[in-house]
């Protein structure tokens, strides 16, 4: 079994590798020419784990045809830029794996974000949603930032060519991830809160969910337990930002001082649609419960453990 992980030199990546691997899978991670430089402990890694890397200047779907995947994972992804860069990533470079896949008779597992179902007609903040019964009806679900417009422009992409790909498809939607490897910008900001031992209270509960349960859920849909369905994958827990940073002072043995920062939500809605702001604001002004019909009986772990994997990583330094 062959797993291309298109994107793979990342977060996310790192983690659905080592998960690949153990379960006694080939892993080729492609990514940009470049990418390895910038982040030579995630490639060490890869390296380490026995993942194959291939850096690519151009992306095309007669590339992706050659490497005779059996399962294409599709990870890029970005929060930030404008709408034509985030749709060359969320949209255009997905037309070129469907396209190889289909050609292939192979599984596309595309890793969307929960930012994709936006606003929800019907459903007030803090309400619950699951899994919609018709993809993304546009009558329902209203979409702000650029992220959530192209994020859900590429889910309609993949839906409208299920039949190509003979239903072996599946849509990821994971929440905030927390675990090991997190080296984005808010988890380089946790480091310095829990430094300064300021824990900022935003009054609302963040859709979280630990990088190796999205793993999981990923593996699971390479071998075709989700075929032809969106997932919406997002722990139960949804904990203040302030909860975060409290429990790592607790595993640290440090005491921090909550500081109410709610009012700085406003301040969102003046974000460009580009803003990786845009969508943090959108989805703490909704503060949705997302919740899948499909991982009912699924076993998640905790923001305790969460919070103790990503500090046994950070401990080693968080330049990925």
């Amino acid at each position: 079994m062959v797993d291309v992980l298109i994107g793979g030199l990342g977060f996310l990546g790192v983690n659905l590798a080592r998960a690949l691997v153990e379960s006694g899978r080939r892993v080729l991670v492609v990514s940009r020419r470049g990418s390895e430089a910038r982040r030579p402990r995630i490639a060490r890694t890869l390296n380490e784990l026995g993942a194959e890397i291939t850096l690519v200047d151009n992306l095309n779907s007669s590339f992706l045809e050659s490497l005779g995947g059996d399962n294409y994972y599709y990870l890029v992804g970005k929060v930030s830029g404008g709408y034509e860069v985030q749709r060359r990533a969320h949209v255009y470079l997905l037309g070129e794996a469907l396209e190889a896949a289909s050609k292939l008779g192979s599984r596309l597992i595309y890793i969307s974000s929960i930012g994709a179902v936006g606003e929800v007609v019907g459903v007030k903040p803090g309400g619950e949603v699951y899994e919609e019964e018709v993809h993304l009806d546009p009558s329902r679900h209203k979409h702000h930032s650029y992220h959530e417009i192209t994020k859900a422009e590429g889910e309609r992409l993949v839906v409208s060519r299920s039949s190509q790909l003979k239903g072996r498809w599946c849509i990821i939607r994971p929440g905030l991830l927390v675990g090991p490897w997190g080296y984005h910008v808010e988890w380089r900001l946790y480091m310095v809160l829990l430094g300064l031992r300021i824990a900022p209270r935003l009054g609302r509960g963040l859709p979280v969910v630990h990088v190796l349960d999205v793993a999981e859920v990923a593996l699971e849909a390479g071998e075709g337990f989700y075929d032809g369905l969106w997932l919406n994958v997002v722990s139960p827990y949804y904990p203040d930002f302030s909860d975060l940073v409290l429990e790592g002072c607790r595993q640290l043995h440090r005491g921090c001082l909550v500081v109410p920062v709610g009012w700085t939500l406003y301040l969102g809605s003046l974000a460009p649609k580009g803003s990786p702001l845009a969508l943090s604001w959108n989805l703490l002004r909704l503060s949705y419960r997302y919740s899948s019909r499909y991982l009912k009986q699924r076993r998640w772990r905790d923001v305790e453990t969460m919070v103790r994997d990503f500090l046994d990583w950070a401990r080693e330094g968080v330049q990925p």
